[in-house]
């Protein structure tokens, strides 16, 4: 019984230094290319002594955020859903998993398993970076090396070394708009008059980096921060509001409107001719040398009326009616001044309407430019 005992063993040491690898004999690896990471069989049960074969293509991720950052990576959603998933080149039939990471100043985590689709809700503002990866489930816990074959290597990962990735600034706050008239006017501070050639207004919004949506009298119109020209209004009443909106796309509220009023600019007619300078409203004025002169504007109501003309020695006189009321003279005479902006009908006088009339007095001189014929009606003081 001893010696069959003996026999037995020395078969069993024989077959096992027949099955290892010999010094001299080049490192063993596991071979790549395979779809799995199943171990060889060896001579004895859970023994291999050779390698098997190493998954060397690992899983690449897919990513589709619910909403997508704009050019400069800010987006104003508060919720993000993240649609994941794995894919692969080589027909592994897997089973496969997830893997996410979020980077951020509310809920952020390390790596952990997660299903797709992925949600946050009720993010904070602030900068996020969300990461994802597939993992390739079987053949994650094993190691095609065999432990007892020497110059093995390490095993390839069997999950995405490049995972896919979304950066983003969530602002959900909407900013705040700031819109000032640096025009003034004493008689009405509300609804100034404008003779220059444009209209100055300052814009500014409460977030850096914002830009403006601006409409005169309801008409969209490009608009900058900051100091800002409305060139070459038109005539009449002018009702001016802007908006900011943030980099992620949140507008303000429409500001209140900036009121302001640009003069009529007369047109020739019989018995005045054009003169031309700098200092006239839009360049231009008209001028007359005979009494009887007439500038006959069309029908209005009026409430204030006021008249831009050019005063100076010698110059003449004219007056003024709005439809069949009483005539208003006005004297031309005195101080030079290219373009002086004179009061007919203050705002309390009442309000009528008709046609506006335009006279010349004497054969002296007289130089008109515009007039501002409107009603009486203003916005209230700030």
């Amino acid at each position: 019984m001893h010696r069959h005992r003996t026999a037995v063993r020395l078969a069993l040491l024989t077959l096992l230094a027949g099955a290892l690898v010999p010094m001299g004999a080049a490192p063993a690896v596991a071979t790549p290319g395979c779809l799995d990471e199943t171990l060889p069989p060896g001579p004895v049960p859970a023994l291999p002594l050779s390698d098997g074969c190493d998954d060397s293509t690992p899983p690449e991720t897919t990513l589709t955020a619910s909403t997508t950052p704009n050019a400069a990576g800010f987006l104003a959603a508060s919720t993000m859903t993240f649609t994941v998933g794995a894919q692969v080149s080589d027909g592994d039939t897997g089973p496969f998993g997830l893997e996410c990471t979020l980077a951020g100043p509310g809920q952020a985590h390390d790596w952990r398993a997660c299903t797709s689709p992925v949600t946050y809700a009720g993010l904070p503002d602030g900068s996020y970076a969300f990461r994802a990866r597939a993992v390739d489930l079987g053949d994650t816990a094993l190691d095609p090396d065999s432990p007892l074959a020497p110059g093995t290597v390490a095993d390839t990962p069997d999950l995405d070394p490049t995972p896919a990735r979304l950066t983003w600034t969530q602002d959900s706050a909407a900013p705040f708009v700031f819109v000032t008239s640096t025009a003034y006017d004493e008689q009405t501070p509300t609804q100034p008059v404008v003779t220059s050639g444009s209209m100055p207004i300052r814009i500014n919004s409460s977030e850096p980096g914002s830009t403006f949506e601006c409409r005169d009298n309801g008409r969209a119109i490009p608009c900058t921060g900051g100091r800002f020209e409305l060139a070459t209004p038109g005539a009449g009443r002018h009702r001016f509001t802007a908006r900011s909106v943030d980099r992620a796309g949140n507008a303000s509220a429409w500001s209140e409107p900036v009121e302001f009023y640009v003069p009529t600019d007369l047109r020739r007619q019989r018995g005045w001719r054009t003169v031309r300078g700098d200092g006239y409203f839009r360049g231009a004025a008209l001028r007359a040398t005979r009494r009887g002169a007439r500038l006959v504007l069309p029908r209005a109501t009026v409430g204030e009326l006021r008249l831009l003309a050019s005063t100076g020695r010698g110059f003449g006189t004219v007056r003024l009616r709005v439809g069949k009321r009483d005539w208003h003279v006005v004297s031309l005479a005195g101080r030079t001044a290219a373009m002086k902006e004179i009061t007919v009908l203050d705002r309390y006088s009442g309000v009528r309407a008709g046609r506006i009339v335009i006279e010349s007095l004497t054969d002296r001189p007289v130089v008109v430019d515009a007039v501002v014929a409107r009603s009486n009606r203003f916005p209230s003081a700030q």
